[in-house]
């Protein structure tokens, strides 16, 4: 058989590591092919022609070749000149990097997946609120790879969700309504479902009950293997934390009434 080379592909990077004294193994989301494994031999010499170009979160144009699991890079460069996050998009930009790590199988393509990555990051580098992005990623993640979430209807009873209704969402059931038991799942009100849905603006109850959601759903789809960007995020920035329990405290408030 002989060795496939692609050309002109539109990647990301995901994560890359030293693969001998000179050489990076590295994992690329591509738009056409999904994920990746590729040698880019060279690219630690101080003169390789893939130095400053193996980023994460720019654009490439790459080329490769091979036919096992792991394929040889010739070719990467930016789209455009690079652009960098800071702080704690820093972080969210590799949140999603290690979701597409996680989620996703090699060489599976889902360009509507890679299109999601492009705008989200694109978003987070304009300064866009960044729990709002990550949650129509992690939605559309979810649609991609089977496992979409129910944010219109019950599922067992076909009732469409309502607002102001509060509601269990127990993940691989989906959304029921809240009858004051206690129980397994992650209460959150029906506009809240309906607000992900509709791509609206999310109000700060719904960021708090969405970040949760999501996070059940997606542990629960990984087996429990945990997000390390995850953790790095609560170490840098405890002091959200507290605002989780504050807002956790009001809504424990309002089921009581």
């Amino acid at each position: 058989m002989s060795r496939r080379r692609i050309h002109n592909e539109y990647s990301y990077l995901l994560h890359r590591r030293p693969y001998s004294e000179t050489s990076l193994l590295v994992d690329l989301f591509t738009r056409e092919h999904g994920r990746i494994a590729a040698i880019a031999k060279g690219a630690r010499r101080l003169k390789s022609r893939f130095r400053g170009a193996l980023q994460p979160f720019q654009e490439l144009v790459v080329q490769y070749s091979g036919k096992g699991e792991v394929r040889t890079m010739t070719l990467a460069e930016p789209v455009v000149a690079r652009e960098f996050l800071s702080r704690e998009r820093l972080l969210c930009g590799y949140y999603m990097s290690e979701l597409v790590i996680r989620m996703l199988h090699r060489f599976d393509p889902h360009e509507v997946l890679y299109d999601a990555y492009k705008e989200a990051i694109q978003l987070i580098r304009g300064n866009q609120e960044t729990q709002q992005v990550l949650r129509q990623f992690e939605k559309t993640l979810l649609e991609e790879v089977g496992y979409g979430l129910h944010l219109e209807q019950e599922p067992a009873t076909g009732r469409n969700i309502e607002r102001g209704v509060l509601y269990r969402y127990r993940p691989g059931t989906g959304p029921t309504r809240y009858d004051g038991k206690q129980g397994e799942g992650v209460l959150v009100h029906g506009d809240s479902l309906l607000a992900l849905s509709l791509g609206a603006t999310l109000d700060a109850r719904s960021r708090l009950e969405l970040k949760r959601l999501t996070r059940g759903v997606l542990t629960e789809h990984m087996n429990g293997r945990v997000i390390h960007s995850r953790a790095i995020y609560g170490k840098l920035f405890p002091g959200l934390d507290v605002d989780d329990e504050l807002a956790e405290k009001d809504q424990q408030s309002e089921t009581r009434n």
